[in-house]
């Protein structure tokens, strides 16, 4: 078994665990912010299964259905996985404002306190062990996967922080506002968190949809090739980039000038070659295309 699917398979039964702890508790405590804990991570269990399925995927060669392989169920999962987080998201914000509206809901606050502080351990210990993960494997499933559990590790500390408030505030004359701090939190807890699954599914369309990289990384890619090529008689050379999940690939369309006369197809593969290794150290490793043409309509 790889690094990437032992990576994946920890956090899929940790996110069971994590699930079944906030729906339990979120029962026990009569606490929305914690059911809703337990929903995305039931959410986060339900998606780490497929994304198994779909690291594996990935590594296949291209077969007679995808002929240029499976790269881009990477980002299309990611993309996914984002809206099913703002679906829940968007299910918790009507419920709470509800729950404004009709004087808040009682809370079990000493309770509440114990699931945070659970939830806050397991979140940033599984984080931890995902980014190191996502570092030696290079796999952009088990970085989003880190960036999940980070992100649901501090939003349980703020929580814990939260519920040791309503137990302070249910020992003093502001005891009426206790059944208000629930709703409110998970307002809070959405508004904070709406960022990561909206980037993340805006990435994830990015390169479903063949989006160029950023420009900086055109600019370091275009220096690279133009450099490779520089000795040769060239009249444009054109690169176009696109990177879909964890793979980059690069089509260079060299247009020689009429005095380029290759003695053999060997001097054009000297050429690529000299690209290959132009590109040694770029991350992700990329895969290279290079054609040449005397007319430059072929590029277009």
């Amino acid at each position: 078994m790889d690094q990437e699917t032992k990576a994946l398979r920890l956090s899929a039964a940790m996110a069971l665990f994590m699930a079944a702890l906030g729906i339990v508790f979120g029962i026990l405590t009569q606490s929305d912010a914690i059911m809703l804990d337990g929903f995305f991570s039931l959410v986060g269990f339900a998606m780490a299964v497929v994304t198994i399925r779909v690291s594996r995927l990935v590594q296949q060669p291209p077969d007679k259905r995808f002929h240029f392989g499976y790269a881009q169920f990477e980002p299309f999962l990611n993309a996914v996985k984002g809206l099913l987080m703002l679906g829940v998201a968007g299910f918790a914000i009507a419920a709470a404002v509800n729950a404004l509206l009709h004087g808040g809901r009682d809370l079990n606050a000493g309770l509440a306190v114990v699931y945070a502080v659970i939830a806050l351990a397991g979140c940033l210990l599984v984080g931890g062990v995902q980014r190191r993960a996502a570092r030696r494997t290079g796999s952009p499933l088990v970085e989003v996967d880190a960036k999940n559990w980070l992100v649901d590790g501090v939003l349980s500390g703020v929580v814990a922080a939260v519920f040791v408030a309503a137990l302070l505030l249910e020992r003093s004359q502001y005891a009426h506002w206790v059944p208000y701090i629930d709703p409110v939190l998970v307002i809070a807890v959405v508004l904070a968190i709406l960022v990561v699954p909206i980037r993340i599914v805006r990435e994830g369309l990015r390169e479903i949809l063949g989006f160029a990289p950023p420009s900086e990384v055109q600019a370091d890619v275009r220096a690279r090739i133009e450099g490779a090529v520089g000795e040769m008689p060239t009249a444009m050379v054109r690169v176009n980039m696109m990177k879909i999940g964890r793979f980059f690939y690069v089509l260079n369309q060299v247009v020689v000038s009429p005095e380029f006369r290759p003695s053999r197809v060997g001097d054009l593969d000297a050429v690529r070659e000299r690209i290959a290794r132009a590109m040694d150290g770029f991350e992700p490793t990329p895969i290279v295309d290079t054609v040449f043409t005397e007319d430059e309509k072929w590029t277009e």
